[in-house]
Formats: structure tokens, sequence, C-alpha cells
């Protein structure tokens, strides 16, 4: 019986005997099967098998889709947790009668729709240079009338990918225009609309995911409030944040997953202004345009004693002293324009009030020791200069004179952890240095900020200064220099109220009255959470080389990391940890100038001078004696897929194959090259092998025999320094110094399409993602970037990743593709977030899912609800 035969009798078994019931059954098969299952290859004009989520999959076709499943045709499996189905890869359905018939008409529907819709798929295209998006907009609507001509040609299944492709490109154009503050919406949206793009249309453009994640890499946590954002503070230990609101609540927080901890604590009659934690972290005091203080217990939320009254006017600005028995607060308005002093126990007011001054106050602050109290204030109306002022605490009296400087309320003021300095920062947009003892002004004002500076704080250490500002960004400031540290931290809409420092200040706090309101709803506020640090959180630096690192490369299993380097050095790495593993392997005379894993993880192979060597994965030891037989400089190296054999390349123009377990030279050098050769790789099933050189060309040879396969391919205009096999063996990339990079048909030689371009110096290292969708790629000194690309589309993705401080010379995948690693002439490694962990990433910085409305309002309707985060609840 033929293959047609077979099965057709296969089918046929699972579709009812009654005719019309038969056709019925068909019509759901078809449905099911153009184009979720099966369709056209544009590229080609063949059949081409594809995965589809089972929830797109026509309800009513699950029992034939499940039976075909039982007979081994189709397969179904779980990718990123969504259940999916496709054709079994050696499936004989290519076969059956009525699917032939389907993909003929698929090819006529295709033929038809396509004439008119690949000029849009081109345009669409442009949409990395219209960063608010209003091109690609137009474009969306010009595909749904390609959408609508499609379903004229009853080709509804195209008609919905089409439609799918259109909400995916908007979403990700709005996103990225939120991310840039030209577009309302908030961090929050913006990020769940990048993410939603991919997910409806897997084949949308992912560059939005990089540009989010380098974008956003600063930001920890965007935690939603339901009111406006007033006032933030950590907890002594960290583990929680309290913030005030304009809905008249405080709220706690747990500061590592951003949820919020127990009920909103309510008792206040007005917004809240000012929150502080004792230093105990038992209790917490608060502020309010109530004109009171209150204090709660930060366990249960409970209040403490009844409320803290003599303010005539809202409470601006509280604090505890050092010890925590006493309690400041300043007054906000010119009637009453004073700064108390109470109690902490009793809630009682303690000694006269702090005046000598008629206007509002607006900030408060105990020094460290807790003997004095500084306080910013605004003058009468809040027109021109304010002052800071320092007082004893015991006393009640001013310290010397108001030290002034700002040309605008003073809004903000701190001590430094020392005692020694105050900062502050004002309506003048700066913020100002004092010598605490003297009152002179310490260095010129920092400027920066586009609006009010509305909160500052010292960072435990005293190194830092944070800045929060009407501008809507928190800025990070060397304390003894006064310069800024980073960018500015960018994410909120609204102006920002109020930051701090963690209490081990590696994070930032900051609140604001984000969002829209909606009539006659609040304002809805938001919180951030930011590194504290440079503001480098992807490509953090593996140091401990002491000379350039020329070459790196992932264990098979993607937790080590190997490096070798021109301080003559290899170095295995943790790539978890970004610790190193072990001391250094030493042995070398010279560079290492290339190092590869064996595919078990066991072994590690290098190049060094004229020499190859072998060292054992797990002690770090040389396995037998080094490799010899080239003439001149080794520069690159490679295994086998089964680990047997080993290639190298030389400066002496030669490959050289040698067996991996006695270190024997197998044949003769493969010769062919004019040139020194620069990069080899083993094809995945190790028959073949490509090279690169210094001649321009690149050059495939049979593994077994050693002799050139085919021509030389050409096409690069300079040298040739990397080459690798994709992971399916059909397409070899090549980067050289003419500065671009190359694809080419593995089993003809042929290029395919044009020339990657980007980088602006010689691409130096390149490598395929493990599915074989992406290229990774490091240029030169004038670049020094890290790019990837669109293996499909040859499009580069997002923005180059930036870090190195020269030339970057290698680059290397891990297995799962969620990490990439680096090497660079500043002695550095470092890691980078793979594709694989982008959605991953940008999951980390919220706190929920979308909400069902939300996915209505912002997605469609009309698709299905996805999930897009698994481990975050849906509200």
């Amino acid at each position: 019986m033929s293959g047609n035969e077979a099965v057709n009798n296969e089918i046929e078994q699972i579709l009812p005997r009654d005719p019309q019931q038969r056709q019925t059954a068909l019509e759901l098969l078809r449905s099911a099967f153009i184009p979720w299952l099966v369709t056209i290859n544009p590229d080609d004009d063949q059949p081409m098998r594809r995965a589809a989520r089972q929830a797109d999959l026509p309800e009513a076709s699950r029992p034939l889709i499940d039976a075909l499943v039982d007979k081994g045709l189709l397969v179904r499996d779980e990718r990123d947790g969504q259940v999916v189905v496709q054709v079994a890869p050696e499936s004989p359905l290519y076969q059956w009668d009525e699917l032939a018939g389907w993909l003929r008409a698929e090819r006529r529907n295709l033929t038809t729709a396509e004439a008119h819709a690949a000029d849009l798929r081109r345009r669409v295209r442009i949409q990395r240079a219209v960063l608010a998006g209003t091109v690609v907009i137009a474009l969306v609507g010009a595909i749904v009338a390609v959408v609508g001509f499609i379903r004229a040609v009853d080709a509804k299944h195209l008609a919905d990918t089409w439609n799918r492709e259109a909400i995916a490109l908007k979403l990700s154009s709005q996103g990225q225009a939120i991310l840039a503050g030209v577009r309302a919406g908030g961090d929050m949206r913006g990020i769940q609309q990048i993410l939603a793009a991919p997910a409806i249309a897997p084949s949308t453009d992912i560059s939005a995911l990089l540009t989010a994640v380098v974008e956003r890499q600063s930001t920890i946590k965007i935690i939603p409030a339901p009111d406006a954002v007033n006032t933030v503070a950590f907890s002594p230990d960290g583990r929680r944040i309290v913030s005030g609101g304009a809905d008249n609540t405080l709220r706690l927080w747990d500061a590592a997953t951003g949820t919020p901890v127990g009920a909103p604590l309510t008792g206040h009659t007005a917004p809240v202004l000012s929150v502080a934690f004792g230093p105990d972290g038992r209790r917490i005091v608060s502020g309010s345009d109530d004109k009171t203080l209150r204090l709660w217990d930060a366990a249960t939320g409970a209040p403490i004693g009844a409320p803290l009254t003599g303010h005539t006017g809202p409470v601006e600005s509280v604090g505890f002293s050092p010890d925590g028995r006493r309690i400041v607060s300043a007054g906000g308005t010119i009637a009453d324009g004073t700064v108390r002093l109470w109690d902490a126990g009793t809630g009682q007011q303690i000694g006269a009030l702090l005046t000598g001054y008629s206007g509002p106050w607006d900030s408060v602050a105990f020094s460290p020791d807790g003997r004095r109290i500084v306080s910013g204030s605004g003058p009468v109306g809040n027109v021109g200069p304010g002052t800071v002022q320092v007082w004893d605490a015991d006393t009640g009296q001013p310290v010397g004179q108001p030290l002034t400087g700002h040309t605008g309320p003073v809004f903000s003021v701190a001590f430094s952890p020392d005692g020694r300095r105050i900062v502050s920062g004002s309506a003048d947009s700066t913020v100002r240095l004092w010598d605490a003892g003297t009152g002179q002004p310490v260095g010129a004002p920092l400027t920066g900020h586009t609006g009010p500076v509305a909160s500052v704080a010292f960072s435990p250490d005293g190194r830092r200064i944070v800045s929060g500002s009407a501008d809507s960004t928190v800025r990070l400031w060397d304390a003894g220099t006064g310069q800024p540290i980073g960018a500015p931290l960018t994410g909120h809409t609204g102006p920002v109220a109020s930051v701090a420092f963690s209490p081990d200040g590696r994070r930032i706090v900051s609140g604001s009255p984000d969002g829209r309101r909606t009539p006659p709803g609040p304002v809805e506020g938001t919180l951030q959470l930011w590194d504290a640090g440079t503001g480098q959180q992807i490509g953090a630096p593996l140091t401990g080389h002491t000379g350039a690192v020329a070459s790196v490369a992932f264990s098979p299993d993607g937790r080590r990391i190997v490096s070798g380097s021109d301080d003559k050095t290899l170095r295995l790495w943790d790539a978890a940890t970004a610790q190193p593993i072990g001391a250094p392997l030493t042995g070398n005379t010279a560079s290492v100038a290339s190092v590869a894993f064996s595919p078990d993880g066991r072994r590690v192979v290098s190049a060094s001078a004229d020499t190859v060597r072998l060292w054992d994965a797990g002690t770090g030891q040389p396995i037998g004696a080094p490799l010899t037989g080239h003439t001149l400089w080794v520069s690159s190296v490679a295994f086998s897929p089964d680990g047997r054999r080993i290639v190298s390349g030389s400066a002496d123009d030669t490959l050289r194959l040698w067996d991996a377990g006695t270190g024997q030279p197998i044949g003769a050098p493969l010769t062919g090259h004019t040139a020194s050769v620069s990069s080899v790789a083993f094809s995945p099933d190790g028959q073949r092998i490509v090279s690169g050189s210094y001649d321009k060309t690149l050059r495939l040879w049979d593994a077994a025999t050693g002799a050139p396969i085919g021509a030389p391919l050409t096409g690069h205009t300079d040298p040739v320094t990397s080459v690798a096999f994709s992971p399916d063996g059909q397409r070899i990339v090549s980067g050289s110094t003419d500065t671009t990079l190359r694809l080419w048909d593995a089993a003809t030689g042929a290029p395919i399409g044009d020339p990657l371009t980007g980088h602006t110096d010689s691409v130096t290292s390149v490598a395929f993602s493990p599915d074989g969708r992406r290229i990774v790629s490091g240029g030169s000194i004038a670049d020094g970037t890290v790019r990837l690309w669109d293996a499909g589309t040859g499009e580069q993705i997002g923005p180059a990743l930036s870090g190195h401080t020269g030339t970057v010379f290698s680059v290397a995948f891990s297995s799962d593709g969620r990490r990439i690693v680096s090497g660079g002439l500043d002695k550095t490694l470092r890691l980078w977030p793979g594709p694989a962990a982008w959605p991953d990433l940008l999951c980390d910085k919220l706190v929920a899912n979308m909400s069902h409305k939300q996915w209505h309002d912002w997605v469609s309707a009309d698709i299905a609800y996805i999930r897009l985060c698994p481990n975050l609840p849906v509200p």
C-alpha cells in the first residue's frame, strides 16, 4: 500500500460515515489546518508546517484534532504556558488528498492576497524609525483594508492573522511611545502592551521588547496605587514601604514583590502629605492636610492613641528623632508657619514652637545625633527665594542665620548620615549642598532638573544623593563632586513627589500622582522601585582577567562560561551568579585566542600561540600535552558535535583536525585559504566544517576527508573574522572587517539576502541563537557594541547593547537562549539577557497581569485573553 493510500485510510477512520457529516468534519479540519497548522511558505511556494496555539483552533474541531494526535499525525505540547499543536515532523499528512487540495487553494488565495499585501509588509518595518507611532498607526489602517480584501477572496484565516499582526504592531508602537514619554499611559501600560504584541502575533518584531529592557533596566518594580502618591518611606529593615496618598490613607507594600501588605491605614480626613517609620520599624508617623499627625502600629496598621493636634494648617513634613522618642513636624501655611516637637510616647507637644520665620515650612528633618533640626521654607505666597534653617532640637532656638541661595521655595531638606552636610531641593529646579556647621554652600548648585525639586535624600553611606522633581524624573548625584550619576531615571508621567533610599542603599523608591483622572474618580498614583547603582543592570561586567578577553563560550548546559584572555589564562565562571569558579587555568605561554567546551561539558579546548590545549572543565587541570603542528598563531578552535574531534584554524593559512581523545592530528592540514584562517566551526551534524579567512572568503570542507566542498564563498570586501552554522545546519553567518554580517546557504554557498549593516566598525564575532531565529554580533573599537539581528529578515533587533569600553572580541548564546556573554578589550566579560529572557525581565517589573477589562480596552475584545506573565496574578 502506498503512503498516499495509507494516510487516506488512516484519516477515513476518524471521519463520520454519513456524507453530510463527513463534509462538515472536513470543513472543520480545513479551518483548523489552513493556515494554523499548514500554510504555503512565501519564500519557496511549498507547504510549511506551523505550530498553533490550541486556543486558536476552532472549538468544534477539537475532537478531530485529538484523534489525529492519537494517531501520531499531529503532536501536542506546551510552550511558554500555552498548549500548542503542530504536524508531526515525519507525518505523512502531506500525502492526504484533501490536504493537498486545500493547499492548492491556499496557494491561489495567497498569490492574490500577497500581491496586495507585500508592499505593506515592507513598509511596516519603518516603525523602528517612527517613535510616536503615528505613521505606523496609519499603516495599521492600510493593513486592515488589506484584511478586508483578503476576506473577499475567502481567506478569513489569513485575515485573522493579519488583523492580529496589525493590532500587535499598534500595541508595540504605542508601548514604545509611552515609554519614550510621548504618549500618555505610564510604564505599566507601556510594558504590558509591548508584552502583548508578540503574544498575539508571534511573527511580530521583538525590537520593542529589547528596547524596553534596555531603557527600563534600572526599574525594579512599578507599583500602581489607587490614588495620587504624595509621600513614601522605607522601613528600617528595607522589607516594607509606606506611602501616603490623596485618598487620605497610608498603605504598606512589600518592598520585594510590590504587593500590598494588609488593608489601608485609615483615619485621616484629608490627603496624607508625609510619612516616616520609627527607627525600630515598629511605628509610623504621618502628617496630613487635616492639620493632624497620627501614629500607627507598623505591624497591625492600627492607630496608636489619638491624633496629635495643634497645627492650624496642613502638616507638610514629619520625622522621628534617631532615638525614636521625639517627632518633628512642619506647618505648611503662613498662618501656622511653625516647626513643632512631640513626645512620641505620649503624643504631647514638647516645649515652645520653633518660630522666627513668617512663612510656610515645607520640610523638616532631625540630624543623625538628634541634637539639631533642619527645616526648609517657602516665602510668603511661595514667590521668591526660600531658606534653610537649622535649629537646636533641645532649646528650639535657631542655630545661626538662615542658609540662603535658592531662588525659589525650599521643598525638601535632609542631613547627611554623618551630620556634616545638608542637602536641599527647591522650586528653582536645583539641589544644593550646605556645610551643616558653618551654613556655607558646598560647591555649586546641582543642576539638571527642568522642574521644581520636590524631594531629596542622602544614601546611607552619604556618597550619593537622590532627588525627585516635577519634571517626572528621579536623579542620582555624587555627593562629593555634585556630578550626576548616570542618566535620569524615567518612567513616571507625573511630578515625582517623594524619594527615599533603602537602608542598604541599593534601591530607591519614588512616589508620584501618575496616571489619568477619570471623573469623578481619583488620579491613579504610582510607586516605583529603582536600582540605585550605576544604572547598568544588563551587561554587568565580570572582572578578574588582567588582559583583554579574546574568547568566551557557554557550557552546553548553560550553567558555566569559559573565557580566554591576553593574560595567558582561561577562567571558568558561574553563569547564574557571574562569579569565578576556582582558580584561573594557567600553563599557556602566550595570549589565549580561542576557547570552546566539549559537547558533554567535561572538557575545554583552547588555542594559544601555535598550540592547541585540552583542559578538564571540572578540575581546571590540563589534559595531556599541547597539540602541536601549526606553524603560526592558532586563532580558532571548535569541538565536533560528538566531541571526538577538534578543528583548529591558524595564521599559517591552514585548518587542522585532531583526535580529541589522543591529541593526535587527523590527516593532513586543510589547505586552500590564501591568508590567515580567523574562524572555524563544525556543522551540527559534524559532516562539514566552515572557515573564514583574511583572504575575504569562507570555505566549506568535508569533515571526514578534509576535502573542500565547492568554491569559496565570496562577497565580503574585507577579511572574514568569524563564522557560525545555524542550529539546523542550513545557514552560515559570517562577520567581517567590512563592518557587515552575511548569511549564506550552507548547501549551495549562495548568499542569502543583503548584508546585515549597522556596526560602525569591524564585526569581530558572530553566533546563532539556539533556535536559529536570532544572531548576535560584536563590534570593534569604534563600535564596541553587541548587536542582535533577526536571522530571517536581516533586520537589527532593538538598540545596540553598550557597556564595553573597546572592542568586543567574542560573543556567544547560552543553550536556552536566555543569556548572551561577550568578552572585550576592556578585560571584562559581560552578561546580557537573550531574547528568551526579555519577557520575563519585563514581567518582573510588574505586580500583576492586565485585567480582562484592560485587555478589552488596550488589546482587543475579539482576541482571547492571554496571561502574559504566568507568575503574576490577574486582577
